[in-house]
């Protein structure tokens, strides 16, 4: 079952042309484009917000600007009332959406476990941090409880232990019964999050990954120790042709990265300490500089193909899709 479908979108005065695309439920699908590919445009035009636009989407079956209730938005460019306490505002809108005290206070309840904003109900939101008012903004999104949750840039502005922190409450909303979407540039960790990556490039999606081509993107960690013993350093560089080890820090690449937890085992085993582990790059960002020549990536990941129009049955291609 596909919960969003685009066929054939083109937005004036956009970056938006002929982007098609469709989003199986209960997926978490991440749209990846450089800075002013029109991923915010794009996320607007599914949530409904672009009357003209968004009759060219259909979610569940419908045309997204019915859907609009369903649908849960958080955005950097979404901002609150800086006067207005956490509680109020969450209480506001949970009023919008429940009839009965009863489930108005059970979802309340369940949207501060899930953010774990507990800490901040009594505060305005001024405040806050922005990494506590994006945390808000996820409350206020689920406190509907959306089959389709939009995200867009959920890392922009925080720092790593920041976005550590974000990542991992995407991961816990995973497990509910909702599709997300996720637009970002790539220029963070998000590629664990994704069950599918659509790249936007040239007004389009240019290319698609499904789980399989997600993990396999290439990736390079770096280990930083205080000093490796010379039979550590025999023992590991046999592992695999893609470890380098100097005399403080290993190198993983290419294969060499799922030898992550045995490399870890000798380095306990021969008591080194581990300063750190870190990314050397990001396979987001790679995909977007590989988006500068669209017609390579989509060799590598091609597109699935929207081949009826919006409303009318799937086509026996697209369902096997």
């Amino acid at each position: 079952m596909h919960l969003v479908r685009i066929k054939q979108l083109n937005v004036v005065n956009t970056p938006i042309q002929s982007v098609s695309l469709h989003i199986p439920a209960h997926r978490c699908y991440g749209i990846i484009g450089a800075s002013g590919s029109g991923k915010s445009t794009l996320l607007n035009i599914i949530a409904g917000l672009d009357g003209v636009a968004s009759r060219h989407v259909s979610i569940d079956g419908l045309p997204a600007h019915q859907m609009t209730r369903q649908i849960g938005m958080v955005s950097p460019r979404i901002q609150f009332a800086s006067d207005i306490r956490v509680d109020e505002l969450l209480l506001q809108h949970a009023r919008l959406y429940h009839s009965s005290n009863d489930a108005i206070q059970q979802h309340l309840q369940q949207v501060v476990r899930w953010c774990v904003i507990d800490t901040m109900l009594q505060q305005p939101i001024r405040a806050l941090s922005i990494f506590n008012q994006r945390r808000v903004a996820f409350a206020v999104a689920l406190i509907q409880q959306p089959v389709l949750l939009l995200v867009d840039e959920p890392t922009i502005g925080l720092t790593a232990s920041e976005q550590k922190v974000m990542i991992d409450l995407i991961e816990g909303l995973r497990d509910r019964t909702m599709t997300i979407v996720i637009a970002t540039r790539g220029d963070a960790p998000l590629d664990p999050l994704f069950d599918m990556i659509g790249v936007l490039a040239d007004g389009r999606i240019v290319a698609e990954l499904d789980n399989s081509h997600i993990r396999a993107l290439p990736r390079t960690i770096v280990i930083r120790t205080d000093g490796i013993p010379t039979a550590a350093y025999e023992h590991i560089v046999a592992l695999d042709n893609g470890i380098v080890v100097t005399r403080r820090n290993i190198v993983l690449t290419g294969d060499g990265v799922r030898a992550l937890a045995q490399i870890l085992q000798v380095l306990l085993h021969y008591n080194v300490h581990i300063f750190a582990i870190e990314p050397l790059n990001h396979p987001l960002a790679d995909l977007v500089n590989q988006a500068k020549q669209p017609h390579v990536l989509a060799h590598r990941y091609p597109v699935r193909i929207i081949t009826s129009p919006i409303g009318e049955p799937e086509s026996p291609q697209e369902s096997n899709a």
